[in-house]
Parts: C-alpha cells; sequence; structure tokens
C-alpha cells in the first residue's frame, strides 16, 4: 500500500504543477490557482475512493497528499517565468501525472480486492476526472473532449501495467514501463498531430 501512495503523491506533485500553470495562465488570484490545483490534484482521486468505498478519503486521511499538492503549487509559482515561458513543460508535467496516477488508481483498486478490468478502468477515472474539473474552473472546454491522448494514453498505460504485472516482473519496472509508454503515445500524439475523430455534422 505504501508503494502505491508514493506513485500517488507523485502524480498528485505534478499535477499541482500544471494545475498551477493553467489557472496561471486564465488569470486567476493566488487562492483561485491554489484551489484549483488541488481539485485538478485529488478530484480524480476523490471519485476513485468513493467508487471503490474507501473512507476516510486518502487525501483527508493523509496530509501528505495536500503537501504534494502545495508543494507542487510552489514550484511552479517559485519557477513560474521559466515554465510558463515553455508550454511543453505544461505538457510534460500533465503526462507525468497521468502516468504515476494511473498506476497508482490500478494499485489501490487490485489491493482493495477489484478485478483487473474495473481496477483499468477506475483507475483511467481517477486520471481524468481531474484535469476534466480543472479546466472547467478556468473557463476551458476540457482537453481531454477535444484533443490530446489523455484518455487513451493512460487506458493503454494502465493494460501495459497489468500485462507486465502478469509476467511477475519487479513492480519498479511495471511503473516504469507503464509511465514511459504513457509518455511515448503522449509524445508521438503531439508530433504527429494524434487525435481521436471529431464529430462534426455541418
Amino acid at each position: 500500500m505504501e508503494y502505491s501512495n508514493l506513485l500517488s503523491l507523485i502524480g498528485v506533485f505534478f499535477f499541482g504543477i500544471s494545475g498551477t500553470m493553467v489557472a496561471a495562465r486564465a488569470r486567476l488570484d493566488l487562492f483561485g490557482v491554489a484551489f484549483v490545483a488541488c481539485v485538478g490534484a485529488l478530484g480524480g482521486g476523490t471519485l476513485r475512493d468513493l467508487l471503490i468505498g474507501h473512507y476516510p478519503l486518502r487525501w483527508v486521511d493523509d496530509y501528505r497528499y495536500i503537501a504534494a499538492v502545495l508543494a507542487g503549487v510552489m514550484t511552479a509559482l517559485v519557477f513560474r517565468d521559466k515554465l510558463m515561458a515553455v508550454k511543453k513543460l505544461i505538457f510534460a508535467a500533465d503526462t507525468l501525472g497521468i502516468g504515476f496516477f494511473m498506476v497508482s488508481g490500478i494499485r489501490l483498486c487490485l489491493e482493495s480486492g477489484l478485478s483487473s478490468p474495473i481496477a483499468l478502468v477506475f483507475g483511467m477515472l481517477s486520471v481524468i476526472v481531474g484535469g476534466l474539473l480543472r479546466d472547467v474552473l478556468c473557463n476551458e472546454v476540457p482537453i481531454i473532449l477535444r484533443k490530446e491522448l489523455v484518455a487513451t494514453a493512460s487506458f493503454a498505460g494502465g493494460i501495459v501495467y497489468l500485462l507486465l504485472a502478469w509476467f511477475q516482473l519487479p513492480e519498479t519496472l511495471n511503473t516504469v514501463g507503464a509511465v514511459g509508454f504513457v509518455a511515448l503515445l503522449r509524445v508521438l500524439g503531439w508530433r504527429y498531430k494524434w487525435q481521436l475523430p471529431t464529430v462534426n455534422w455541418h
């Protein structure tokens, strides 16, 4: 369980960075930035815990989750000039958050006794819900609904993790393989403009 929590904390940290950058782009005040970062980083995990019946919620029971988000916020604010000058860093922080949070979500669901397919679905939900809420609060069309491989990459990364775990490989290798695959898919998707077909009836 501690390894799963560590992965969650890493994911939350990177989501805290990306959430701060998105909120700052929307010109929110300091409280607004911190609030949006917390919602983006913790919203998905909250839904996952509610669905699997884990009470109290992990971020309520463990102060390190809030600390990890705030560390991400502070990191983004301290290095804001360099971070905001390189838009790719939002992409990088989001990608790392997606990878680590997907793996931790699957592990936590499996440790709660759920089957692999359900753990995969709940893991993906824990990844996408936070970003969706973050974008809505910043008055943006959620990026997952219009472009980039967010849900697809997280789902594929989850499958890679489960396959590696099925072969009983070392847990660190499973994590690195899954996170690396998520990063590879997102980079290739960004480089070659991959996205799911859009619906246009006009």
